[in-house]
């Protein structure tokens, strides 16, 4: 049920939808019969379109960004018992319709896992993910896709044992620790987004599991930048990735999957 009200949530709290809904709102008070309602929505009106503007000049999106990407550098371990990578934005119906493995902004998590699977070839190999949609594709499964791109840059996929029921970064954890069940003093590197790092770290930790990080798919280079740039739908598809994180952290937090509201 969390899973569901999640995505339901997100519709209305990202950054992108907000502006949106406050500008249809504006622009419906600016029409009432109320000079005092009219007033407020032009108000309004102009509030929404200024912020509009402000994202679209500066990298909002990457301030909010970077303390995420920054907060667990890649671990540096002499010895390493597994790798664990985990399933993000993997695209199961495209992937379908078009015969090959569709992924946005994890495939840069499929080639760090098969780079490190090769620099330790004795690790154990884990793939979690089910479907993270609310509807999943009776196709194709999260867990098939990473299959064909894992297949598809070389790596031997019957190194790899896949969990494919899990539909959030919590069920990632717990249904990957029953399946693989890890030992406490093994040592095993989480692949994922870099700014999906702090919670996939805090969700595995709860599970009992002694993951280091491996960070992947960086979208920033870890400082706060200050140039301005006119690019409105970049710099909204940035804020976007990071409040839906903030925002994940702090549910999380309060339904119990993690133990820490900004883990380290």
């Amino acid at each position: 049920m969390s899973f569901v009200i999640s995505k339901i949530f997100w519709v209305f709290t990202s950054p992108g939808n907000v502006l949106v809904l406050l500008l249809m709102l504006g622009a419906f008070l600016s029409v009432a019969q109320g000079e005092r309602w009219r007033r407020f929505g032009r108000r309004l009106c102009f509030v929404v379109a200024f912020l509009f503007f402000l994202i679209a000049i500066c990298p909002v999106g990457d301030w909010m960004l970077t303390p995420l990407e920054n907060r667990f550098p890649p671990a540096k371990l002499a010895q390493v018992d597994g790798i664990v990578l985990l399933g993000e934005d993997e695209k199961p119906f495209l992937s379908a319709a078009r015969g090959q493995p569709v992924a946005y902004t994890s495939a840069s998590d499929y080639v760090h896992f098969v780079t490190l699977a090769r620099a330790y070839p004795k690790a154990r190999l884990v793939f979690a993910g089910g479907s993270g949609l609310l509807v999943p594709d009776p196709r194709l499964k999260d867990a098939e896709v990473a299959k064909q791109a894992l297949a598809g840059l070389g790596l031997a996929v019957d190194r790899v044992v896949f969990e494919d029921e899990s539909r959030n970064t919590y069920e990632n954890a717990v249904k990957a620790v029953a399946l693989v069940k890890p030992r406490p003093e093994q040592k095993w590197l989480l692949v994922a987004s870099a700014r999906h790092m702090p919670r996939a770290m805090a969700c595995f930790r709860k599970a009992g599991w002694n993951t280091h990080a491996a960070p992947a798919a960086f979208m920033t280079d870890g400082k706060y930048a200050s140039k301005l740039q006119f690019s409105f739908a970049d710099h909204l598809f940035r804020m976007n990735m990071a409040m839906h994180e903030y925002l994940g952290l702090l549910a999380y937090r309060l339904m119990g999957y993690t133990d820490e509201l900004w883990p380290r």
